[in-house]
Formats: C-alpha cells, structure tokens, sequence
C-alpha cells in the first residue's frame, strides 16, 4: 500500500498587491485589460438584447391584447418580458464572456504569451466546438431570467409612479 508524502510546504494567497505586481511583471500595463474586448462585446451587444428584447416582449403583448403603446400590462407580462430580456442578454453574447474569462484566468507564461481574443477563441471552438462556448450558460441564463424580472417590473412600476 503507497501512502502520499504530506508536504510541509503551505501554498499562502500572494495578497492583492503581489498579485498586481506580478501582472505587471510579466505582462506589463496591457495586463491589466486582457479581456476588455469580451466585456465591450457583451456590454454592449448584451445591452442592445437586454432592452430590445424587454420592449419587443411589451409590444407583442399590447398587440396581442389589442392595447396601445401606452397601454398597462399586467404584472405577470412585464415580468416575463424582463425574464426574456435577462435571458436574451445572457444567452446570446455568452461566448464573449467565456472567452475573455479564460484569457484573464489563463498563465500568460504557459500559454505562448500574448494571446488575442479572436485566437482564444478559435482555440477553445477547435478544442471543444460550440459546446465550449456554451459551458456554464445554462445556469447563467436561469438566474438572469428572475432577477431581470423583477428589474423591469420595479422599473416600470417607478416610471408610472413618477411620470
């Protein structure tokens, strides 16, 4: 029977300054925003999903109940406008965000250096296909639908009380 050694060697967290300093060091400045491409990607495609998908959700059901633009929904369709915005944004620019994670979370040293976002993410599509991409969305996408609800349903319930 083989026992395993007990190291007596204590791994302690480097602390936040040393970790600043060692992006610094081997990756310089630039460092400091590996990853920013992903987030504008999905900031700003996500927005575009988050609000198009709530309003698109309102107008279909004020034309399904025959209502104008102005018309009040009830609280169970503009919550579930919110829940298909949360989702839309989620779902849909997911593969951003999977890819600037893996470029903040990867050793620069083992990974051949600087490492563009575009070949990070031919890299991770040619090792695990679309499903890569995908990892963890449908978690994400499940948590996102009741919280965006419950942002667009307070939303409009303060528009119409302030307006």
């Amino acid at each position: 029977m083989q026992v395993p050694i007990q190291s007596s060697t204590v791994v302690r967290p480097q602390g936040t300054f040393n970790i600043i300093a060692s992006i610094y060091r081997h990756q310089g400045l630039a460092g400091f925003w590996r990853g920013q491409l992903g987030t504008l990607i999905r900031e700003s495609g996500g927005c575009v999903a988050w609000f198009g998908s709530n309003e698109g959700m309102k107008r279909y059901f004020r034309k399904r109940r025959n209502i104008g633009e102005e018309g009040t929904l009830p609280v169970q369709e503009l919550m579930a406008a919110g829940a298909v915005a949360g989702m839309s944004y989620n779902f849909l620019f997911f593969p951003a965000d999977t890819i600037k994670s893996q470029m903040q979370t990867e050793d620069v040293r083992l990974a051949g250096g600087k490492r563009t976002f575009l070949s990070v993410g031919s890299a991770l599509y040619r090792q695990q296909g679309l499903k890569g991409l995908y990892r963890g969305c449908g978690i994400t996408v499940a948590r996102s639908a009741p919280s965006s609800a419950v942002i667009f349903t307070v939303f409009e319930a303060l528009k119409k009380q302030f307006s």
